[in-house]
């Protein structure tokens, strides 16, 4: 007798407070409890080397134009973005085995087996730039025979890697690998030493590293050497790696409307 008592008016009282729960409580409940709202807490993980005003960890509008792109498009689809400034060697190799998701401002030819969004976040200008007192002119890789060039490591510089920079790696006369987080400014050392005729660096790129010290770019423009696509490449040894490129692709086509 007492336990009827008892439990009629316990039933009574959950029945009522479950009406009470507002429903959209219940279905994010739900939501989360199924697995459907995952990607809200995961965090992807992107690498790559000081490449500003593309990837970079003190512009002062954030973390390159690149970074913040990429991050803006998948937040729109429920994720968050930490991004680490480490060499690019070290990047490739990094992402490649799962230690971090993606690698961004990178190329098909330099990471062929990573998964892509299908349109790239930009176009990089891999242009030659000598001393203002020199006339030597990129003409092809023929041209390149003349000159001795500096580049850094494992840049594919639009496939010049495999067409010219590969096949003369160990031959100093005629090019010079720099490696290390923020080569650059060491290779634009050396031409002014006469230790290189020729670096090889993208367009805007070499124009920051000028005006972020309040100079104008003061070499000589001599021709551009290839275009290349840049895109967020993501690992293939993590499980969630193509669907993280299809929900960058979604979140660059929500921004793109």
């Amino acid at each position: 007798m007492g336990k009827a008592n008892c439990g009629a008016p316990l039933k009574l009282i959950f029945n009522q407070g479950f009406r009470m729960i507002p429903r959209a409580f219940v279905a994010s409940l739900f939501f989360l409890l199924t697995g459907e709202g995952l990607a809200q807490e995961r965090t992807i993980t992107f690498v790559a080397d000081y490449w500003c005003p593309f990837n970079c960890s003190d512009h002062p509008k954030g973390r390159g134009l690149l970074v913040e792109r990429a991050a803006t498009a998948l937040e729109l689809e429920g994720y968050e973005v930490s991004y680490s400034e480490i060499p690019w060697s070290r990047a490739i190799n990094d992402v490649g085995v799962g230690r971090y998701d993606a690698i961004v401002g990178a190329g098909p030819d330099e990471t062929p087996n990573f998964h892509y969004a299908r349109k790239p976040l930009q176009t990089a200008l891999h242009s030659a730039f000598t001393l203002p007192n020199k006339d030597w002119k990129y003409q092809g890789l023929e041209s390149l025979e003349e000159v001795r060039i500096g580049v850094i490591q494992d840049y594919s510089y639009g496939g010049l890697y495999e067409d010219y920079i590969e096949g003369n790696r160990d031959d100093e006369s005629r090019v010079v690998i720099l490696r290390g987080n923020r080569a650059l400014g060491r290779l634009v050392k050396m031409l002014h030493l006469g230790r290189l005729d020729v670096i090889i660096a993208e367009k805007e790129v070499l124009n920051y590293h000028f005006q972020s010290r309040n100079q104008d770019n003061p070499l000589r423009y001599a021709g551009l050497v290839n275009s290349e696509p840049l895109y967020v490449a993501f690992s293939p040894a993590i499980k969630d790696g193509a669907e993280l490129a299809k929900a960058l692709e979604r979140g660059l086509a929500k921004m793109n409307k």
